[in-house]
């Protein structure tokens, strides 16, 4: 019966993690937008909850941070990139200066890729976005789809 359960439970895992992967495709960068909606909901619902059951202080906190994640998400998006941009160049920069020092081929070039990937996201960022969510997105489909032949390529290799 256990076994039975934990087949059931790897099967919707599964599915869930092809379904999202294809949606994370499609969508790319987009999904980002679902995703501060279905938070900022997903807040006030817990909020009006946690004042229903009178903890007033705790419910108020919830649906603010909701509120604040409905009406200005983007915004901080918007800012964490900006910010996440500058920190890999700055992480590139030094990377590169030192593996400048110990002439490193692979080390300049993956210093330089930083450097490239944080220009990208200041400057280009929704390009950027929807690549990393391509590529999030075809993790999780890979996932899925070893996850339902997992126990059969175990069987095979075993042969």
């Amino acid at each position: 019966m256990a076994d039975l359960k934990k087949s059931h439970s790897n099967l919707v895992n599964a599915l869930i993690y092809i379904v999202l992967g294809v949606l994370l495709c499609v969508f790319k960068a987009g999904m980002l937008n679902w995703m501060l909606t279905i938070a900022g909901i997903v807040f006030i619902v817990l909020g009006v909850l946690d004042m229903l059951k009178k903890e007033y202080t705790s419910g108020a906190v919830s649906a603010v941070i909701g509120l604040v994640i409905l009406l200005g998400g983007w915004l901080f998006v918007d800012i964490v990139l900006l910010v996440f941009g500058v920190l890999l160049i700055a992480k590139g920069a030094i990377s590169l200066f030192e593996s400048i020092k110990s002439k490193s081929v692979v080390d300049i070039v993956f210093a330089a890729i930083t450097i490239a990937a944080g220009i990208m996201l200041i400057v280009s960022k929704w390009a950027l976005l929807d690549w990393f969510f391509i590529i999030i997105g075809v993790i999780l489909i890979v996932d899925g789809v070893l996850e339902l032949v997992g126990k059969e390529l175990k069987k095979l290799i075993k042969k």
